[in-house]
């Protein structure tokens, strides 16, 4: 799918700069992500960060409504138009919105709790999550901008079976004796830190996945999953 739809980006080709603009979108979050997940991860104060998020959150929801005109422009005017490439890009755009918006809620839960997360009793489980998902961040934009399909189909397939960390995370934290704010707050990061990989592998779907496929797993991982039961998939994941 994605070598058809990157015709339509490439050179002088029709949406070359909706591409680039995409592109920005993607790092734009990126940007939001790593400055609030660093600050937490330091235990400051995130409150000095508050203008740069929703500044950066309002550029992303601008991009988003710019790539959505070009595209029904696009659409209605070009003899011979690819449609379903088109419809491909404007679903991907939504994922990269809808990042933006969980990176801002993220930034939000910093008025959850008294006190940073670095004192949590999950802490160090939540360091991982958090890191694991700059990785899928860092490696969704590698594998769009340079069309890698391997890079892609390692994403999509990881997503799986880090899912089962995430559930099985919840699953603890409902589990263990906490303050509320500081369970609550914890449940809601581990949340926001798995939908955000769900949404990056949604846009890497579209480099592997033909287009009725697009934001649903290869059934071999959904087989695989439901053969496997959470925590026994070969790696310790406590």
């Amino acid at each position: 799918m994605f070598e058809k739809l990157s015709l339509l980006w490439k050179n002088e080709a029709p949406l070359t700069q909706e591409y680039k603009e995409f592109d920005e979108m993607l790092q734009l979050d990126l940007q939001m992500f790593r400055r609030i997940t660093e600050a937490m991860l330091k235990g400051e104060d995130l409150r000095p960060l508050e203008n740069e998020i929703y500044e950066t959150d309002v550029k992303v929801n601008k991009l988003e409504r710019k790539i959505r005109k070009a595209l029904v422009t696009h659409l209605a005017v070009t003899e011979g138009a690819d449609v379903a490439s088109s419809l491909v890009l404007m679903s991907i755009v939504k994922d990269a919105e809808r990042m933006g918006d969980y990176c801002k809620n993220l930034y939000g839960l910093s008025e959850c709790t008294s006190g940073p997360i670095t004192g949590f009793q999950f802490f160090a489980t939540i360091q991982d999550l958090i890191r694991h998902v700059t990785e899928v961040f860092e490696n969704t934009i590698k594998a769009f901008d340079t069309e890698d399909s391997v890079l892609a189909a390692e994403i999509v397939a990881d997503e799986v079976r880090w899912n089962k960390r995430f559930d099985k995370t919840i699953r603890d934290l409902a589990r263990a004796t906490l303050p509320t704010d500081e369970a609550v707050t914890s449940a809601l990061l581990v949340r926001m830190m798995k939908r955000l990989q769900a949404h990056l592998s949604n846009i890497t779907s579209t480099i592997i996945q033909p287009v009725h496929r697009i934001d649903h797993r290869p059934k071999h991982l959904r087989d695989n999953a439901a053969k496997t039961p959470s925590g026994e998939d070969g790696e310790d994941i406590s």
